[in-house]
């Protein structure tokens, strides 16, 4: 009887996941000499969510509510995991490898797919190669979107499930779909997920087709159903985190906005806006960069060198070295259609022609499905750029609008090319090809990418390498050369000399990289080499270059910095801040108008602040921000307790402004006006005395209908304790009075609760975005409670779940044993 465990048949592949590591903290070895990366969104989150760490710290309480970041929201995205499920403790696992782990992932996940396909390790290793080191992959990494980058590294695994599952293992593959799937949810980046599902989707079609064909859809739903469970099982273990992330996403931006349409729409928004989710539309020509690096000039800035034309024209100008090659690293040598990129999303020269290599002649099973996905997710990363297409995708099709930046498709994309290059490696490998049967579909690949990259090195002006933002900046550059327009001219017209000489350049680098693979399988066609292995290790190593050094570009030793021990180390106060801290008040607001407040969370470390980072921030908070604070309404920054304002001083350093006018934490208004809608209600803010007046929307009007304020100038209401999830106040009147608390609304009487004298009370939102509260005559304690029943109740259903999986994942294991015993 044959072992059913083969050690020795596992060796090489736990020699290559030791390669995997080697190849990950080699990229990544400033980390082993105790050095980081200050990866911008990791801080940002830091600032954010420093009030909720400072006080788990102190009490051992988490806090689902924060009142240091965009006024008041709930902390699921910015702090602290939710699950605790059986999944959650294998992802913390995951995260203690830091980031010299994050490219080991990429390669793990992608190297087990290509496994599920039988792809053979060499091959998978080349596949693995290019998934993970997609520079894309890499400057998301530098930018520090690491739930992006943990979600990216799981999917392939869900997909390795689905291939296990459909190829006859159904308890393997199920286990190991729940497994991946489990991950994924853990990572919590809902739109990779979500992208991840479409292509399991597309791959699923193809495999009913192909169950229909060999009439074998029994075993295809058999197939299905055992996912399904452990789908659901793994989904349940987790939620807390989605069921919070369903109720959190309707009242953000991401939500249904209760203002009517915009002009020129024809319905109110049900997510996010088209602008905003757009926002970064891959360009069609821009596609290039998948082949050709610096086809678009690379990364927004920080590209041009002491041998670019910019750099010998600004000598000629008299400019200090020292200087001239500061001011050109300033300048944008990229030319495509988004806002700015961190560098051009390349896939890899090599991958580009064994993809199209294997598109002729890679099995059908997989390379249609892949196929299909890979000119899918390339569509959907063209964004407004094939309108036509993504706006029916984002008005139709469900949850398309909940998510932005459709760039990010494009890591899809490379999965999808990876995929059919290994495929087509392995069908070279498999079955040695006839040299003349080989010719037609080596030489169109060879023409349609090394082809392209000549065409590009020998004439690469065949465009006018001009920005859509190059008119400002030669208005920019005009003043800053006093006015001389001439010289204006001489640099821009010397910047995009550099961009024709960048994209030429790495077009002659790529075609280099494609001969040297086409010599290679031309020499192993033609029997000149006929060591399988050896060529398919070449063609990995020589990906591995390839992609390695145009990444280098994006993520370098220079990238990383001394490491800090502490949050601290990093968020200095300044002389602003510090005057603002002798403020004890526990609870007042601040805004820094010498940065931009609502695009930066560091703020939110030392104070809490009307602004912030963050991509789902409250619809109604937004509209707020748009309609009246861009306005600067003074009444909407009093109502919000705006006590100081961080300003530019005249010597341009930040000065602090005290606002006297700020109201507090509550107060009691002498009259309410109902109004019919949001629109009125937010109209109302344009001009309205906020310590007077209040806003009610009529679905409040049971409340406050039976209530007339009196102007009792001795009524008195105070904030008596603070903590961001549970406010304590005392209220004094000798009438039931009106009460407006300077909080943020969210979801009244279910999420936050409000009591008096201990005792469950109503509030309801007023003056757009505040509460207010009917307050009876006489002494009284009044509290806000913040206790979301998603997280209390979901939590319990993690832990029941977290057991049904546990005993699912043991009986698939058992089954899977079971069932290669008795096939040996």
């Amino acid at each position: 009887m044959k072992k059913v465990i083969n050690l020795k048949s596992l060796l090489p592949h736990l020699l290559v996941v030791l390669g995997f590591a080697a190849l990950s903290w080699g990229y990544m070895s400033p980390v082993l000499k105790g050095k980081v990366l200050i990866q911008n969104d990791p801080v940002q989150a830091a600032g954010a969510s420093h009030e909720v760490a400072e006080y788990f710290k102190q009490t051992g309480e988490w806090s689902g509510w924060t009142n240091s970041t965009f006024g008041g929201m709930p902390t699921y995205f910015i702090w602290g995991r939710l699950s605790k499920g059986a999944v959650a403790p294998i992802g913390m696992f995951t995260s203690t490898f830091g980031q010299g782990g994050y490219i080991f992932f990429y390669l793990l996940g992608a190297y087990l797919l290509l496994i599920s396909m039988e792809c053979g390790l060499t091959a998978s290793l080349l596949g693995a190669i290019a998934f993970a080191f997609f520079s894309y992959n890499i400057q998301i990494i530098e930018a520090g979107h690491i739930s992006k980058v943990n979600a990216l590294s799981f999917s392939p695994i869900m997909m390795a499930g689905v291939v296990w599952a459909y190829r006859g293992r159904s308890w393997l593959g199920s286990a190991i779909f729940s497994f991946g799937l489990g991950l994924d949810l853990w990572a919590n980046h809902a739109q990779i997920t979500y992208y991840s599902g479409l292509l399991m989707i597309i791959l699923g079609v193809f495999e009913l087709v192909r169950a229909i064909q060999e009439k074998h859809v029994g075993k295809f739903l058999i197939a299905t159903a055992f996912m399904a469970v452990f789908g659901l099982i793994v989904v349940a273990n987790n939620t807390s985190t989605l069921w919070t992330t369903y109720e959190y996403t309707k009242e953000t931006i991401r939500g249904k906005s209760e203002l009517s349409p915009k002009p020129g729409t024809a319905k109110v928004s049900e997510g996010l806006d088209r602008d905003y989710a757009f926002g970064w539309s891959y360009g069609k020509l821009e596609s290039l960069t998948l082949l050709i690096p610096n086809f678009s000039g690379g990364a927004s800035g920080g590209e041009l060198d002491e041998k670019s034309e910019v750099y010998k024209t600004l000598g000629r100008y008299n400019i200090p070295p020292e200087t001239a090659i500061q001011f050109a690293r300033s300048l944008p040598t990229y030319w495509g259609d988004q806002t700015f990129v961190g560098g051009g999303v390349y896939a890899g020269a090599i991958i580009c022609f064994l993809f199209v290599l294997g598109l002729f002649i890679a099995d059908k099973r997989y390379k249609y499905p892949f196929g299909i996905g890979a000119l899918f997710f390339l569509i959907i990363s063209w964004g407004e750029n094939l309108s036509s297409v993504n706006y029916f995708l984002f008005d139709n099709f469900p949850m398309f609008n909940k998510f932005r930046a459709v760039s990010m498709a494009l890591s899809l994309v490379q999965l999808c090319v990876a995929v059919i290059a290994t495929l087509g490696v392995k069908k070279l490998m498999d079955e040695k090809p006839d040299w003349k049967q080989l010719q037609r579909p080596f030489f169109i690949s060879l023409a349609l990418t090394g082809g392209v990259a000549l065409l590009f090195t020998l004439i690469p002006g065949l465009f006018d390498f001009k920005a859509p933002k190059d008119a400002g900046l030669v208005e920019n550059l005009t003043q800053q050369f006093g006015n001389n327009k001439a010289a204006a001219n001489d640099i821009y017209n010397a910047l995009l000399t550099d961009r024709v000489d960048m994209l030429r350049s790495d077009a002659f680098r790529s075609l280099i990289f494609i001969l040297l693979a086409v010599g290679l399988i031309w020499a192993y066609a033609t029997q000149k080499l006929k060591n399988v292995t050896i060529v398919a290790g070449a063609l990995a190593f020589l990906t591995l270059v390839d992609m390695w050094t145009v990444d280098r570009r994006y993520l370098n030793n220079d990238s990383f910095q001394q490491k800090w021990y502490s949050y601290d180390d990093l968020f200095q106060p300044s002389p602003a801040n510090q005057q603002i801290m002798q403020d004890t008040d526990p609870n007042y607001r601040v805004i820094d108008l010498t940065t931009s407040p609502f695009q930066d969370a560091k703020l939110s470390y030392f104070h809490k602040s009307l602004g912030g980072y963050h991509g789902a921030t409250l619809r109604r908070y937004r509209e707020v921000v748009d309609a009246q604070m861009s306005k600067n309404n003074m009444a909407v920054f009093n109502m919000l307790n705006t006590r100081y304002f961080i300003v530019p001083g005249q010597d341009g350093q930040p000065t602090v402004q005290r606002n006297p006018e700020a109201l507090g934490n509550a107060w009691f208004v002498k009259e309410v006006k109902l109004v019919n809608n949001a629109d009125e209600e937010l109209k109302a803010l344009d001009k309205f005395e906020p310590r007077q007046t209040a806003f009610v929307d009529k679905r409040f009007a049971d409340q406050v209908q039976n209530v007339k304020p009196q102007a009792d100038t001795a009524a008195k209401i105070r904030l008596t304790e603070y903590k961001p999830n549970h406010l304590t106040y005392e209220s004094d009147a000798k009438t039931a009075e009106v009460a407006i608390f300077s909080e943020i609304y969210y979801r009244g009487g279910i999420d936050w609760k409000s009591y008096v004298d201990g005792q469950e009370a109503s509030h309801f939102r007023a003056d757009y975005i505040l509460r207010g509260m009917v307050v009876p005559a006489g002494k009284h304690k009044i509290e806000f409670k913040f206790d979301p029943p998603a997280v209390k109740t979901g939590q319990q259903i993690d832990r029941f779940a977290a057991f049904a999986w546990i005993l699912l994942m043991a009986g698939a294991i058992f089954m899977e044993y079971r069932q290669k015993s008795k096939a040996a």
